[in-house]
């Protein structure tokens, strides 16, 4: 006998509310799992019913993932929206793309890192499927930071910095905006270009 019951969360971002629905053992486990689909959303706010609603597709992937329901040798594709070629979903007005969106929910982020299939199925959302690769906008590995603060602790200029680790010169300067950096007193935002 299934000892689930249903629960309704709607879920609140920038005033606008979504409806998911739950299927949790008690309320302990409804409000566990709500405070998870909070998170990996980013929404601001909850309210959980105890009652039906219509099963979507993103209570359907929360679902899944609540009840650990994937299998280490299957592949899960999604079938849903896809924008350019990447698994999404919409919520909110907002694109999510669905395996950033498990990491969340799994609460295990990392920064400036993406999960892309290790399998052959590139619509595969199964998270045991998942291998880390750098994002698309990241450049620069973290070793590739420390050796551009040796050039400029050198005094070597941004130009000879980009050539040698094959970036544009762009890259280098939208990375020491990120960076708190200072070379002996005086602060690499401060110096001219060079």
């Amino acid at each position: 006998m299934n000892s689930e019951k249903n629960y309704q969360l709607e879920i609140t971002k920038d005033n606008q509310a979504v409806k998911v629905l739950i299927e949790a053992n008690n309320n302990n486990h409804a409000v566990a799992q709500a405070e998870d689909i909070c998170r990996a959303l980013d929404a601001t706010s909850f309210n959980l019913h105890y009652t039906q609603c219509k099963e979507t597709p993103l209570s359907s992937l929360f679902k899944k993932l609540a009840t650990n329901a994937y299998d280490y040798k299957k592949c899960e594709p999604w079938v849903e929206t896809f924008s350019n070629s990447v698994p999404c979903i919409y919520v909110f007005k907002q694109r999510f793309y669905v395996r950033n969106l498990i990491l969340k929910y799994l609460d295990i982020p990392r920064e400036g890192v993406v999960a892309r299939p290790s399998c052959n199925c590139k619509s595969c959302v199964n998270p045991y499927h998942f291998s880390y690769k750098p994002g698309k906008n990241s450049k620069l590995t973290g070793a590739d930071t420390n050796m551009l603060l040796a050039f400029l602790g050198q005094g070597s200029g941004v130009n000879q910095a980009a050539k040698a680790l094959k970036v544009h010169r762009s890259t280098i300067y939208r990375k020491l905006n990120r960076e708190c950096l200072s070379t002996r007193s005086d602060d690499h935002r401060l110096s001219p270009r060079k």
